[in-house]
């Protein structure tokens, strides 16, 4: 990819500690009254998340489509209307302005061959007979999100269409060391690749990554038109100066 040279880095009132504003994740419970679900919710409503409760697997697809993003989809195993098989399928196959919330499936260790070919397919499992601290601290891991702060920069990008290519110039939003929120009129379908190339404020070098389009901003819920970004490749010393660039983003300890 050929180098950006110098670009004008419109980094606006941008001050050391300030982030973006945190939207909050949307999470979807799903299934009866059990006793793992019980146990979990405290945990949900601790974090700083919006919570949407569906007892049926049926309701639960019925709300992924009506909601403009769910970001998390808790399930209580077994459900009572449908195969979990066929939930998956279902999730997944959901038109929807972001890739598909990730599963994270409740389950007692006697149940997990139920579900162990869907592991790893975006369902994640959640033993509901661990301990109560064990299982707060596997459920807060789910919510984790890393910082990302507010950064205006300009963004080079080379996105695949097909057997070509084309070339855009966008503008970040925010960054973090996994992804990039960008501003832009034009939306590319969801999965394609791209290459990026941007200078970071008080980095000497350019950064350079490979990342896929995992979700399309929507206006009324973000105040900005553009879509998503999550790297997929970033080599080791691409890697050393977003870091470097991030960790001076971050709040002095004890501030």
């Amino acid at each position: 990819m050929p180098t950006l040279g110098r670009l004008l880095m419109q980094v606006s009132g941008q001050k050391k500690g300030k982030t973006a504003s945190a939207l909050k994740q949307q999470i979807l419970v799903v299934g009866a009254d059990t006793e793992a679900l019980r146990r979990v919710l405290p945990v949900l409503t601790q974090h700083s998340v919006d919570i949407h409760r569906k007892p049926e697997g049926e309701a639960a697809l019925n709300a992924i489509q009506n909601l403009s993003i769910v970001d998390l989809v808790f399930v209580s195993y077994p459900l009572p209307d449908m195969e979990f098989g066929d939930f998956v399928v279902a999730v997944t196959g959901i038109v929807s302005p972001s890739r598909p919330p990730q599963i994270v499936v409740l389950l007692t260790k006697a149940d997990v061959a139920g579900v162990a070919g869907h592991v790893g397919k975006g369902v994640q499992v959640l033993p509901a007979d661990l301990p109560d601290n064990v299982l707060a601290k596997a459920t807060g891991k789910f919510l984790r999100k890393a910082p990302r702060p507010a950064t205006r920069i300009m963004v080079k990008m080379v996105v695949k269409l097909g057997v070509g290519h084309v070339m855009r110039m966008a503008q970040s939003v925010n960054i973090s060391n996994s992804g990039m929120l960008i501003r832009t009129t034009e939306h590319y379908p969801l999965g394609s690749e791209v290459e990026l190339e941007f200078a970071l404020p008080g980095i000497q070098e350019p950064v350079q990554v490979e990342a896929q389009v995992v979700r399309h901003a929507i206006p009324d819920r973000e105040h900005v038109t553009g879509m998503g970004l999550k790297f997929t490749r970033v080599a080791p010393e691409h890697k050393m100066r977003l870091e470097q660039y991030l960790r001076g983003q971050l709040p002095d300890e004890g501030s």
